[in-house]
């Protein structure tokens, strides 16, 4: 599957050059170049890519406006920050940016840093098979994993970690992808940051202005204040 980039950059010179190296990464796809915040926003609505390139200083809206606005409709997304600034690295890895590239390009460094991600988004890190177990890649070995033996998942970017009864798998992956996997299964996202099991609920409790599910092992989940009611209204079905 080709990853699907997004670039942002007010300079169309330099926004040009950048997708000429983006493209000659095998399966790398510039779906559109954004001279704007705003139209970078209108852009990743129509194409839903999986890579931003944002340039940080652009007028009216900032690239670190930009990646925070695009993180809060997809927290999967993956930002390169590229900028002759070095002063913003700090603000730019705050918001989990993937990497963060100097003008002048270096090309080899660009394709590197795609290559990576392109590792990363490959969905055969894990994927259902036609047992409706979950197979996963765990230190280099292939494991089969029943759904109901999985007591939450947890993000841990760019991994995520799968928690059952007596063992913890750390794979790389995201929850939205296992999440479309796992709602069958019972599989509720209490969290921006978890997936629970339904069926390991013991108890939710609350702490403060925040709530806490308690599972079946002893566990606490968070579970977000959004998501209660919905959760709630699962349970007593």
């Amino acid at each position: 599957m080709s990853l699907k980039v997004l670039i942002v950059d007010d300079e169309a010179a330099v926004a040009l050059y950048l997708k000429t190296i983006v493209e000659q990464v095998p399966d790398t796809t510039v779906v559109t170049i954004s001279a704007s915040g705003q139209e970078a926003l209108r852009q990743f609505e129509i194409h839903h890519p999986q890579l931003v390139f944002l340039d940080i200083d652009m007028p009216g809206m900032s690239g670190l406006e930009v990646a925070r606005l695009l993180s809060e409709k997809n927290e999967n997304i993956y930002f390169v920050f590229a900028t002759a600034y070095p002063d913003y690295a700090l603000q730019a890895f705050e918001l989990y940016s993937f990497d963060y590239i100097l003008k002048p390009f270096n090309e080899e460094r660009i394709k590197k840093t795609l290559r990576k991600i392109k590792r990363q988004t490959n969905t055969s890190s894990y994927a259902l098979n036609k047992n409706t177990t979950i197979m996963v890649e765990h230190e280099g070995q292939k494991i089969f994993l029943n759904p109901g033996d999985i007591h939450y998942i947890e993000s841990q970017k760019p991994k995520v970690k799968i928690k059952t009864g007596n063992n913890a798998y750390i794979i790389t992956g995201n929850l939205k992808t296992l999440e479309s996997q796992l709602k069958k299964h019972g599989f509720f996202r209490c969290h921006r940051g978890y997936l629970v099991n339904v069926k390991q609920i013991k108890e939710i409790i609350s702490n403060g202005y925040t709530f806490q599910i308690i599972l079946l092992s002893g566990d606490e989940v968070l579970l977000s204040r959004q998501k209660k009611t919905q959760l709630l209204r699962e349970l007593n079905n």
